[in-house]
């Protein structure tokens, strides 16, 4: 494919110097580009820029430096064909190297790779599935476990640059490291794209990214709670000053610096139900929302307001809040119908329970984030791109997928039932 376009580009030129010569001047052009104010990284791309201007329409490939330029300037096309593509979910640019890939089939088998920081419950069934895609179109596949090691990760992206791999998908142990690695990735003409942790190379350009957009996903989530609310009557009985109704956001810093999941569901349920006075909402400091951080937290925030409080409405974003806090309302002989309880779902302990517990799955509600089905769906990327030349995305996000009593048995069938 890559080569057909190189051949009609070559002929393009070919009539474009013929036509030069049967002039004395070069022709001026008539419309550049229209500019947009100086703008930041993570400034949208100008819409009102001719076709001509974008580097796909001339053939040529721009460079990282003067796309950094552009991009600074307000006056970078995206366009996922030349390798610089902006993404309004993510409110960032990436470049993929589209237009300096190598020609994938040219030693006749096509190898993928996945160097990843290390194996384990959320990565593992990621990998397997990634494989099992890859090697169902009928390409190789190796996973490197990195063991958390920085040099034996960018050892990995050495070692598959001198097997002569064709694409890769990175999880690094450090997003530092990404400029590096992609670097020699661009220079060796392998695709990429990262999944789970994303990162910046050299000039402030993302990877392609396969991965979270949480506040959209919470929103969502928040939005999904609030009508569940409306169709149970769940706020009948709360008094004008909801004074016995507590909104807990059980915290964890690090998690939410980064993915503003809290922040989402809280939106969305002020935009339910917008006269919840702020007093009536507390945010808990969880620390890295372990369970028994959760517990500890949460334990004295219960004891000291129970006597008050008929409704609770909780909401995490650390993915092991359910647990404990269902635990904490029984032992306190909270009726579980008087609660709602948010969170992020990537592992099987809260889904079990709400299995096991029907009391549990009608108050209980989760963004679900199964890693097996991101690994099909970074394999079908790399298989479009192979097959049919479609640039990889600049960003793909994870479906909402929201459990809930309903849900609950397809999700844990489809991403943990072995």
């Amino acid at each position: 494919m890559k080569k057909l376009i190189a051949l009609l580009l070559a002929v393009l030129m070919v009539f474009a110097l013929v036509a030069c010569a049967s002039s004395d001047k070069t022709p001026a052009t008539d419309s550049p580009a229209t500019e947009t104010p100086a703008a930041t990284d993570t400034t949208a791309p100008s819409t009102d820029a001719p076709a001509a201007e974008a580097p796909a329409a001339t053939g040529e490939a721009l460079s990282e430096e003067d796309a950094e330029a552009a991009r600074d300037a307000g006056t970078l096309v995206s366009d996922p064909l030349t390798g610089y593509e902006y993404s309004d979910s993510t409110n960032t640019w990436y470049y993929s190297n589209y237009p300096n890939y190598k020609d994938f089939k040219a030693d006749g088998v096509v190898k993928v790779a996945f160097v990843c920081k290390f194996s384990g419950a959320w990565f593992t069934p990621k990998a397997n599935s990634l494989g099992d895609t890859v090697k169902a179109a009928g390409y190789e596949y190796l996973y490197i476990d990195a063991n958390s090691d920085e040099q034996a990760w960018l050892d990995g992206i050495q070692n598959i640059i001198n097997q002569d791999f064709d694409a890769v998908v990175m999880t690094p142990v450090n997003t530092a490291l990404l400029p590096d690695a992609v670097a020699m990735l661009q220079d060796a003409g392998i695709a990429y794209l990262t999944t789970d942790d994303p990162g910046a190379d050299a000039y402030g350009f993302y990877s392609p990214h396969y991965g979270l957009d949480d506040y959209f996903l919470h929103h969502g989530l928040g939005e999904h709670v609030a009508k569940k609310m409306e169709e149970r009557n769940f706020m009948d009985g709360v008094k004008d000053d909801y004074s016995n109704f507590y909104f807990v956001i059980q915290d964890s810093p690090a998690v939410e610096s980064i993915h503003l999941r809290n922040v989402a569901f809280y939106d969305a349920i002020k935009e339910a139900y917008p006269d919840i006075p702020d007093d009536r909402v507390v945010w808990l400091d969880c620390g890295g929302s372990l369970s028994d951080e959760v517990i500890a937290k949460f334990s004295s925030t219960l004891q000291a307001n129970i006597s008050s409080v008929d409704k609770w409405l909780i909401s995490a974003g650390g993915a092991d809040s359910i647990v404990p806090t269902v635990t904490l309302f029984r032992e306190a002989g909270v009726d579980l119908k008087n609660t709602i309880i948010a969170d992020c779902i990537s592992t099987p302990n809260p889904v079990e329970l709400m299995l096991q517990d029907p009391e549990v799955a009608d108050c209980c509600f989760g963004v679900g984030l199964a890693s097996a089905p991101s690994g099909v769906g970074m394999g079908n990327i790399i298989i479009d791109l192979v097959e049919n030349g479609t640039p990889i995305p600049g960003f793909t996000g994870y479906d909402l997928n929201v459990v809930d009593k309903d849900t609950a048995q397809q999700f844990y069938n489809d991403g943990y039932a072995s």
